[in-house]
């Protein structure tokens, strides 16, 4: 009996120092140049895609000479992946354009997010920098919903102000509900 409590006593030990010890497992080496450091693409791929943007007629703006349009298309070629198409046509507005004819209204208003969630297109701004007068409420309006409307998958946008629905962007036209383009008068 005491051999028998002897040999147990044995291969539990056995048992728990197996257990226990440390096992080092070596990494094969690899010929990774940058040793495991992540590298990013200064030039990044993704897909690339013809769109049409809305940029604001600067003779309307000096003038407000209602014969003329608001907004004038223009096509620009965009390369999205990492970032919703969405999310890079409203940052491609934000870019003074290169024609001196035209101009942008968010130059320097701050998009904190843009997604989308069936052909709703969701633009959250931020407060910061939001004002002006309602040319410049609808000259947002028109560049920001003529241009996501001309995308496949987007029927209307829905503003928001620091992450909640508001009445109004600047105090002029509403912004309760979605808007479509036939809302804007298009």
């Amino acid at each position: 009996m005491k051999r028998i409590f002897i040999i147990l006593s044995i291969v539990l030990l056995v048992i728990t120092l197996g257990a226990c010890a440390q096992r080092t497992v070596e990494e094969p080496p690899t010929d990774d140049p940058n040793n495991g450091d992540v590298v990013v693409d200064p030039d990044p791929q993704g897909e690339t895609q013809l769109v049409t943007l809305y940029f604001m007629n600067q003779e309307y703006v000096l003038t407000g000479d209602a014969d003329l349009d608001m907004v004038i298309p223009v096509e620009r070629e965009v390369i999205f992946g990492e970032k919703p198409l969405e999310e890079v046509v409203v940052a491609e507005l934000q870019k003074a354009p290169e024609d001196e004819d035209l101009t942008t209204v968010l130059e320097n208003i701050s998009v904190l997010s843009v997604e989308r969630v069936d052909e709703i297109a969701y633009v959250n701004l931020s407060s910061e920098n939001l004002s002006g007068g309602s040319m410049t409420e609808v000259g947002l309006l028109q560049q920001v919903i003529m241009t996501l409307t001309e995308l496949e998958n987007v029927e209307q946008v829905q503003f928001l102000v620091d992450g909640s629905k508001r009445e109004s962007l600047m105090g002029h036209f509403l912004i309760e509900e979605p808007i479509g383009r036939e809302d804007m008068g298009q």
